[in-house]
């Protein structure tokens, strides 16, 4: 697994949304989305449910999230 992918994916929860997330990442909106269903066709899953209505993190996506708090942890540490 890519790990700047999981970065991403941390950011942009973090950040509540794509475009918060695209400040704090330095990279376009189009790109932060890519790179987040680039990681959502790696695991097989759908994260988050994302447009007008704003960013919003599924079942799957916490389980996700919460994970790649515990790994990127590990890799900091």
């Amino acid at each position: 697994m890519d790990l700047r992918l999981l970065r991403v994916f941390k950011t942009v929860v973090d950040c509540g949304g794509m475009a918060a997330a695209e400040l704090e990442l330095n990279i376009g909106v189009s790109t932060v989305s890519r790179h987040i269903k680039d990681l959502e066709t790696r695991l097989g899953l759908v994260l988050c449910r994302r447009g007008r209505a704003g960013f919003s993190l599924n079942a799957e996506g916490e389980r996700v999230y919460q994970e790649t708090m515990r790994l990127l942890s590990s890799v900091d540490a």
